[in-house]
């Protein structure tokens, strides 16, 4: 008792900006435990509207969750400014569903929140989700991800204006182990940065339309459904057409034809930074990739270029492919040297990698002639 005592008259010396500054260094589950109760001034400065808290509570097991929400979120939730929540094991106890559906908790009554992630949530939640979010006028940062166990071979993954349309959400990264759509996208957003797994070809070059302050993009694409019509309505000077600012891309391609991808990327001119991982014999086309970097991308710097395949096993596989030593050097030629780009050849048992990156001693050669 005389231990608190000390303890208490010692604490109450110092100014409330000095516990604003140690608190907000601690998560509220730890600090409410430690803290509240203590005294009446300490009660005061935990729960005065200037406090702010950061909370991570996917670590939490059923015990602690149930504990947190009955007792500690409701004292917080409006001056949350980052909060995660879900499980990555979802064999213990579905802490999104139960977040979300056993207890209901309304995201709109997280007034403050600039950064959201969301782990393993089910596709049925998207919905509650995107007519939250857009009610988050802070929200900068949103990170969501499904549930794989969820996801079915036709599942889809409808996006809409909501999800996009918050006037200070800048990043966005969505992990949804199934195919996402925009087809309802038709609305300018402020997205700076977008992280998505996985879309198909069209329907990544429809978001772009109305994505113009778009900088940074990670995809995986796939295919597409008809061609021919994405063809034929691809525009023209996509990038001045639609404003767009895209510097920075790095896709996972599978199942898209060469000449589908390179009708893509001489519409981004702007950009300054490309990292490629693609699976097909037909992009080993040197001539191809240096027509791009000659007529479109000619502001590109960085390039992290990767074509990983399985060996030739068939003769007609031989041909196509050739011997990978000789297509590697092609990669090695005066072209790829003056850009500061130089290629190396990985071959396993079952694989050959070939990778096409930026060299540094070229690069700063380049530099000083320039």
């Amino acid at each position: 008792m005389k231990n608190r005592i000390s303890i208490s008259s010692k604490l109450e010396t110092f100014p409330n900006e000095i516990f604003f500054e140690i608190f907000d260094r601690l998560l509220p589950s730890d600090l409410y435990q430690a803290f509240y109760g203590l005294n009446t001034r300490l009660n005061t400065i935990l729960n005065d509207s200037r406090m702010r808290f950061r909370d991570n509570i996917s670590s939490l097991n059923s015990k602690e969750f149930h504990s947190y929400i009955q007792n500690i979120l409701p004292q917080i939730l409006n001056r949350l400014v980052s909060f995660t929540f879900g499980t990555y094991d979802t064999d213990e106890y579905q802490q999104a569903s139960c977040f979300l559906h056993t207890y209901s908790i309304d995201l709109t009554h997280f007034q403050h929140l600039r950064t959201l992630v969301i782990i393993k949530m089910t596709i049925s939640d998207v919905p509650i989700i995107q007519s939250a979010v857009i009610r988050l006028i802070h929200l900068v940062n949103l990170r969501l991800s499904v549930d794989s166990n969820d996801v079915g071979r036709l599942s889809v993954v409808n996006i809409t204006n909501d999800l996009l349309l918050g006037s200070r959400l800048k990043h966005i990264k969505m992990d949804m182990c199934a195919r996402i759509v925009f087809e309802n996208i038709n609305q300018i957003s402020n997205i700076e940065q977008l992280s998505i797994v996985w879309c198909q070809l069209q329907e990544l070059t429809h978001l772009l339309q109305y994505t113009p302050q778009l900088y940074t993009l990670k995809a995986t694409i796939s295919g597409l459904d008809n061609s021919q019509n994405w063809i034929e309505n691809f525009p023209i000077n996509f990038t001045q057409q639609y404003n767009l600012r895209l510097r920075s891309l790095k896709l996972v391609i599978d199942s898209i034809l060469f000449d589908h991808l390179l009708l893509f990327l001489q519409q981004l001119t702007e950009l300054r930074s490309l990292w490629l991982l693609l699976n097909h014999y037909e992009y080993m086309n040197v001539d191809k990739w240096e027509n791009l970097f000659k007529s479109s991308l000619v502001k590109l710097d960085q390039l992290d270029l990767t074509i990983a395949l399985m060996k030739p096993i068939l003769p007609v596989q031989t041909i196509l492919f050739s011997t990978p030593s000789l297509i590697c050097e092609k990669f090695n030629t005066k072209f790829w040297f003056d850009r500061g780009w130089c290629a190396k050849l990985h071959e396993y048992d079952h694989c050959i990698r070939l990778i096409v990156l930026n060299n540094m001693i070229s690069t700063i050669k380049r530099l000083k002639r320039q």
